[in-house]
């Protein structure tokens, strides 16, 4: 929902909740008005009651002075004592009313003393003030009661509009996103057509670049093989520039013959399934180790090999991973008197990260999106030779096993390569003991 609709319908939902609190304010305040009036019409009946006894009261007084009968008197102090009675639950029902109390307190002083119309009169005088009073009550009562009407219907009104407005925007966004959806799958459509086009395509290319390198490679032996012929046969009979362009052509047919067994190998790396298995890589770094060190030999180069973890993979495939790696390694770090390799692991986003790292010439981090391009080569062929396909094929295997693989340098100061696997097997919920230890050094 877009921040419109949301703030729409936060406005819409807080008029309802004042409205439900008006009302509920409203309820208790005509409760209470309610209250007062029924509390005025108590007075009003009890000041009429008042009267009556007093009238009572003055009918047995008369009818003893008529017949001087004791049953009359008797009737005219019962009257009184009810009279005094009635009063005294009138100051408990005026006892808010100053002006009520102090009308009481002089009614008190006039009853029994035989001045019944000037009790009549302040009786009365009483019995208007409360009417007044009530009468001003049930108009307060009805202003506030039509008040909250007129509240409650402007405010569901205005909710009902805001509402409606809520709901034309959401309707609106609605389109719009089902209009996004529509243009989303119609890309995503384009983009699986081209995937499957471009999918068909490198298929193609593979297969094509197989062909091509594997046709190529008895052309290029025969290339090498007879120009050694000549220059074994013939060498001592030519001049010194003829052997040298024989020596060049022997040459560039070499470097093209690996340079086409490297595409052979890219090509099929490509066209292979994977063999996963359990896999410790501790093991498979050991023998890359092992295998490397001739290439060490008559140079000090010291290996730190930290301990690495099982992981579901190609054996051969991630050996080749190492071999490349390290091979890079011992090649670059070929001009240092002391070579410094390390390999290790460590943690990053809960995934283990393997690491090749070395103290060689290193490379600008501007060039890094060119480092694993086939044939791509930060350095000049003369200071380390190679054919510059090593790590487009390591990227290759790395991405097959649902990794990725990178790298960070420094000129002059060593490169460090990491990499990660895919495999369910290398993600992990607590951190492993990082260790890298001196596993061996192989020194002239």
């Amino acid at each position: 929902m877009p921040f419109s609709s949301k703030a729409i319908a936060a406005c819409a939902l807080v008029i309802l909740i004042s409205i439900g609190m008006l009302s509920y304010q409203s309820t208790i305040r005509e409760g209470e008005d309610r209250g007062w009036v029924t509390h005025t019409h108590l007075v009003v009946e009890k000041l009429q009651t008042v009267l009556i006894d007093i009238n009572r009261a003055e009918t047995g007084r008369r009818a003893h002075l008529l017949t001087g009968q004791d049953g009359d008197l008797e009737q005219y102090k019962a009257g009184i004592n009810q009279v005094r009675q009635d009063i005294g639950e009138v100051r408990g029902l005026t006892s808010d009313n100053p002006r009520q109390q102090e009308a009481i307190r002089r009614l008190e002083a006039t009853v029994g003393k035989e001045l019944i119309d000037e009790v009549r009169m302040q009786i009365g005088e009483m019995r208007t003030a409360e009417e007044q009073l009530l009468a001003r009550r049930l108009e307060t009562a009805a202003v506030g009661t039509r008040r909250m009407k007129a509240v409650i219907v402007l405010g569901n009104a205005l909710a009902i509009l805001i509402l409606s407005m809520a709901g034309f925007v959401i309707h609106r966004e609605a389109g719009r996103r089902d209009r996004a959806e529509k243009e989303l799958q119609h890309v995503n459509e384009h983009l699986e057509q081209r995937t499957a086009e471009l999918s068909d395509t490198n298929g193609e290319l593979e297969s094509f670049s197989y062909s091509v390198a594997h046709d190529l490679r008895a052309p290029l032996r025969q290339i090498a093989g007879y120009s050694s012929v000549l220059l074994q046969d013939y060498g001592p009979d030519l001049d010194t520039e003829s052997r040298r362009y024989l020596e060049k052509v022997e040459e560039g047919a070499r470097k093209m013959g690996r340079l086409v067994d490297d595409l052979l190998s890219l090509s099929k790396i490509g066209r292979q399934e994977l063999a996963l298995q359990d896999t410790p890589l501790d093991s498979l770094l050991r023998q890359v180790v092992d295998d490397l060190a001739p290439e060490c030999s008559g140079r000090e180069v010291e290996w730190q090999i930290g301990s690495l973890f099982r992981a579901e993979c190609d054996p051969a495939l991630m050996k080749q991973v190492f071999v490349n790696l390290l091979s890079n390694a011992v090649k670059y770090t070929g001009k240092r008197e002391r070579a410094v390799i390390q390999v290790g692991q460590m943690m990053q986003n809960d995934l283990r990260v393997i690491f090749v790292r070395d103290n060689g010439a290193g490379f600008e981090m501007q060039y890094v999106g060119k480092l694993f391009g086939v044939f791509q080569r930060l350095h000049k062929a003369r200071d380390f030779e190679g054919t510059g396909v090593g790590l487009a094929i390591a990227q290759r295997i790395i991405r097959k096993h649902g990794g990725r693989i990178w790298a960070e340098a420094e000129l002059d100061r060593g490169a460090t390569f990491f990499f990660t696997l895919g495999s369910t097997e290398n993600k992990i919920t607590s951190k492993p003991e990082h260790l890298i230890r001196n596993e061996a050094i192989c020194v002239a």
